[in-house]
């Protein structure tokens, strides 16, 4: 019972730091980034950020039908 005690009183290791993850180097890459002068994306680059981003979460990415080369 002692022993329990005594660990319970010792101080505990702090907690580990966060793992620098992918979704944080994207947010600093982009609050580093100048500002974009036009509002828009064009339709190339949101198919690429939409494929980025679902590959990023494991999802399949599907082509869109004129994209198939059979």
């Amino acid at each position: 019972m002692m022993v329990l005690w005594m660990m319970l009183a010792s101080p505990s290791p702090p907690p580990p730091l966060p793992v620098e993850s992918a979704a944080r180097q994207v947010i600093e890459a982009q609050l580093k980034a100048p500002v974009r002068e036009e509002a828009e994306l064009s339709a190339e680059e949101a198919a690429r950020i939409r494929q980025l981003y679902l590959e990023s979460i494991g999802r399949r990415v599907e082509r869109a039908p004129d994209e198939r080369h059979d």
